[in-house]
């Protein structure tokens, strides 16, 4: 699933259904890869508002202010998004 460059949230729900249809799974366990340092990987509910509100906790938790990070190259609080995953992903 190709994301884009805008910050936000992606539902893989479909894209996971998807697959294991294709692979003709009836049991057992899927594993999820995230391959970009600035992506992480939750499991949440989405809608009524708790996708906004993860993205407005993650923004108070990483103010998008390039002066507050060494990493400053590319988009205005790029050094912010390589630390969401850190905060985001779960093991």
């Amino acid at each position: 699933m190709r994301t884009g460059t805008a910050r936000g949230i992606a539902d893989l729900t479909a894209a996971c259904a998807a697959f294991l249809v294709d692979v003709d799974a009836d049991d057992g366990l899927l594993s999820v890869f995230v391959p970009h340092a600035t992506a992480g990987l939750v499991v949440m509910e989405i809608g009524a508002g708790s996708d906004d509100d993860l993205l407005d906790a993650l923004d108070r938790l990483l103010p998008r202010e390039d002066r507050l990070y060494r990493h400053r190259h590319g988009s205005p609080g790029h050094g912010a998004d390589h630390v969401v995953p850190l905060l985001a992903s779960r093991p």
